[in-house]
């Protein structure tokens, strides 16, 4: 198979995958966009690479990751991100069930982001894009224990979290559980 066509198979085949990756790092439809753009070149630039890759979609996103934490490095604040957070509207809804749903999803992003890097990166790896505790631990080349332990300490804070803010209507839950 010829670079072009494998690049097609492999890397162009997840494109969507790696977006939604990128979507949850970047908090904006084009800035995610970008950077899976940016990792695209990135991968065809490195093709003299592909035979040392023992697992294409794991290093794929890692590039993924990598670039977008760079963007946000480079920005002064993640906070405009949040502020620019878009969600399809939902037909078939009364306005007030889509507005609490969207109040949840803002306040879970804000939740999501008091988290280490490594523990948010491992709960939307395995809770959003549904990867094995093997593939998490190829990507993010760490243990899978330390996925599963990732992952415990991700869950029992958002879900700590969560409970006092709905429980409590706290504004201000930084440093909450």
């Amino acid at each position: 198979m010829n670079e072009e066509n494998y690049f097609k198979n492999i890397y162009l085949s997840q494109k969507n995958k790696l977006y939604r990756f990128s979507f949850f790092y970047m908090k904006d439809e084009e800035e995610a966009k970008d950077a899976v753009q940016e990792a695209l070149i990135k991968i065809w630039d490195k093709r003299s690479d592909w035979d040392r890759v023992e697992n294409p979609e794991a290093w794929g996103m890692q590039i993924v990751k990598n670039i977008c934490l760079d963007r946000l490095r480079k920005q002064k604040t993640v906070q405009k991100h949040q502020d620019s957070l878009k969600l399809e509207k939902t037909f078939g809804q009364d306005p007030g069930t889509i507005s609490v749903w969207q109040d949840q999803w803002k306040i879970l992003q804000d939740v999501l982001e008091q988290l280490s890097e490594k523990q948010k990166t491992v709960f939307i790896l395995r809770e959003v894009e549904g990867n094995s505790y093997q593939e998490i631990a190829e990507t993010l080349e760490i243990s899978e224990s330390q996925v599963k332990t990732d992952l415990y300490r991700s869950r029992k804070y958002l879900k700590a979290s969560m409970q006092k803010i709905n429980d409590h209507g706290i504004k201000n839950f930084r440093n909450l559980a």
